[in-house]
């Protein structure tokens, strides 16, 4: 299990003035902790600080803190079931490694921590440029506990930082593959792109682009959410698609279509064949650094709506309308949208992606009842036509730019939202900032796990697309995984024989 950090930025913005001092002294304080379980990542999410007043530590070029003071935090995250956080700082720069004193500092807390908390200790460290690093004390054996290092810190607000454990990734060089996207914006900000794991949930016509575009920037893992198969009639709008995968499920289709296009060899694309309601969906997106929401549907915005203040994961959202005339004999209008979702911005229901009582509808089938359907407004969402291509390009290409922008944060700006007119070419970015008075994100922000068994369930329609489409594969012989495996090991041997004629030939 691999584990992580998240740090609000406004909380980031606190603990660097306490901790940072222009004396250069080193200080400390605590912090409580909300657990994210993710399939593979367990996420420590700080939601409140603990500062220590002058006499809960001492400053003597090593700083240590008063009995007292642990007290006081004991008994403050016992009220709160969380769990706690040592942090102090160093005066180096960068991922801060741990000195013997540090060391046996956090040994000794680590048991009454968890003895008091029922929850391991957590140990962080700023260095004087506010790069981060951590670890989490895990209990192995009877009065034995183990350290594990985080294999990044992420600070998440109206700017996304992220600081890596260069030890736990292959060094990142000079990939002649990428010399030109390098040529952008430089070498450093590629190594951030080739350590980052993003999800894409939804694999129509703007996720299978976003994935091709992903990959192609470099971007280290990939995960490809989307219960749903391939159908004839998606074929004008899935990239890499052809009538060989109809019945096959989406993400296993184009989990192979990338794999096979990896740019280097530490690219990996997981394919993952849940919707984002179900455990092993939800999970697989709460283990990414970022998300993509590629879905047209209220229930899976809901979702991630929920994720990307609950759990600190930006979910970049974006959507297409597009109507035709009354007449039937032209295309009316046509408008593409996306926006950055983070707890210091507009949450998708105030944006006016979903509305909670189609959400509720979807939950209880009604969306999928044609009887139910005939009889909505003209207006609504599920009367509407699918996306064509050409608009899901478009939409694709957006939503990768403000990607772009939340890595890059060129000049020190990052993109918001975004609306483009088809007919006009016009592009409108005045949306309003902030959440709506009554809207109820922002009181569920950090707090992770404590809502993850409300959110997820199962989900009939998803069950029955993957029992048909394994079916056709166990009718037709064809597995994707198998397949890939074998189109691997036949390029390997052809590249041995092409090495042995060459030696033959000299």
């Amino acid at each position: 299990m691999n584990h992580s950090i998240v740090i609000p930025e406004n909380l980031n913005n606190q603990l660097k003035k306490q901790l940072i001092r222009k004396d250069g002294q080193e200080d400390l304080c605590f912090a409580l902790y909300k657990t994210g379980t993710g399939k593979e990542r367990i996420s420590a999410i700080i939601n409140e600080i603990i500062l220590p007043t002058e006499n809960d530590r001492n400053l003597h070029g090593n700083v240590s803190f008063n009995p007292e003071f642990l007290d006081r935090v004991i008994s403050s995250c016992r009220s709160k079931q969380m769990g706690i956080i040592f942090i102090h700082s160093h005066p180096g720069s960068g991922w801060q490694n741990m000195s013997m004193d540090d060391i046996n500092a956090e040994k000794e807390l680590a048991p009454r921590i968890k003895a008091a908390t029922g929850y391991p200790l957590v140990g962080m460290t700023v260095g004087n440029d506010g790069s981060w690093s951590g670890r989490f004390w895990n209990k192995t054996a009877p009065k034995f506990y183990t350290r594990v290092w985080c294999e990044s810190v992420r600070v998440v607000g109206d700017r996304f930082n992220i600081t890596f454990d260069d030890n736990q990734f292959p060094k990142f060089g000079l990939i002649e593959e990428l010399t030109r996207t390098i040529s952008a914006w430089g070498q450093n900000k590629q190594a951030v792109f080739s350590k980052l794991k993003v999800g894409i949930v939804g694999l129509g016509s703007v996720g299978s682009q976003i994935a091709e575009a992903l990959l192609r920037t470099g971007v280290a893992e990939l995960k490809l959410i989307d219960f749903d198969i391939i159908e004839k009639k998606n074929l004008d709008r899935l990239h890499g698609a052809n009538s060989s995968h109809i019945g096959l499920l989406k993400s296993n289709v184009f989990c192979e279509i990338l794999n096979k296009n990896r740019l280097f060899p530490g690219q990996r694309v997981t394919s993952v064949p849940y919707s984002i309601v179900e455990k092993e969906g939800f999970e697989s997106a709460i283990d990414c650094d970022i998300v993509f929401s590629c879905v047209d549907r209220p229930w899976p915005r809901f979702i991630l709506n929920m994720i990307a203040y609950a759990y600190l994961i930006p979910v970049i959202d974006g959507g297409i309308s597009a109507s035709i005339n009354s007449k039937g004999t032209n295309l009316y209008d046509a408008r593409s949208r996306t926006f950055t979702v983070t707890p210091t911005k507009r949450c998708m229901k105030c944006m006016g992606q979903y509305r909670p009582e189609d959400v509720s509808l979807e939950q209880t089938g009604m969306l999928e009842d044609p009887k139910y359907i005939s009889g909505l407004a003209e207006d609504h969402f599920a009367l509407k036509g699918e996306n064509v291509y050409a608009f899901s390009l478009g939409l694709a290409s957006i939503q990768v730019q403000q990607f772009l922008g939340i890595v890059l944060a060129p000049k020190g700006r990052l993109l918001g939202p975004k609306e483009m007119d088809f007919i006009s070419g016009t592009i409108d970015s005045d949306f309003p900032y902030e959440c709506e008075n009554t809207c109820e994100m922002p009181e569920i922000v950090g707090i992770a796990d404590d809502i993850k068994n409300i959110l997820i369930t199962e989900h009939k329609i998803a069950k029955q697309r993957r029992e048909n489409a394994n079916e056709l594969t166990a009718k037709n012989g064809y597995n994707h995984t198998s397949k890939g495996v074998i189109s691997f090991i036949k390029a390997v041997l052809t590249k041995i024989l092409y090495y042995f004629n060459k030696q033959g030939n000299n």
